[in-house]
């Protein structure tokens, strides 16, 4: 999510592990209070993992029992177009981004304009999540072991 200053809406929670801290209750209960909606709309990105189904139900169990509405956008086999991307996460109160592979899934997202529409959510006050390279992909830099 490179790019110019921040915008005075981001609200984000970010952890180190994406699977052991977003199955956190608290963790997942502080995400849901900074979206200020007792159940909101939750989108799950797992470009990181290749979009596996295990690290996302790890990541979305907590979410789904709160009664949230859980949806992905699979980024890794397919090319949504852009009115696709923007909708799925326009739509979304909450997007958590796993764990993974940052450079893989920055990359990915770039090529695809995700990171478009990732901003225009920030700014419109969407709740950013994630842990490991869920956590670093919202910053212009990080540390990361995915180049080894």
């Amino acid at each position: 999510m490179q790019g110019g200053g921040v915008s005075p809406a981001l609200k984000g929670l970010f952890v180190g592990s994406g699977s052991d801290g977003l199955n956190e209750p608290f963790i997942s209960a502080a995400v849901i209070s900074l979206s200020g909606k007792p159940q909101p709309s939750v989108l799950y990105l797992g470009t990181a993992t290749y979009d596996l189904s295990g690290p996302q139900e790890r990541q979305t169990a907590r979410f789904k029992a709160a009664g949230c509405r859980v949806t992905s956008l699979p980024l890794v086999n397919v090319c949504p177009s852009r009115a696709e991307i923007q909708q799925a996460v326009g739509a979304a109160d909450v997007i958590i981004v796993s764990g993974g592979n940052t450079l893989y899934a920055v990359d990915r997202w770039v090529r695809l304009g995700v990171d478009e529409a990732l901003r225009a959510a920030m700014e419109r006050g969407a709740v950013l999540t994630g842990g490991s390279a869920g956590a670093i992909c919202w910053f212009d830099g990080g540390h990361s072991d995915s180049a080894d």
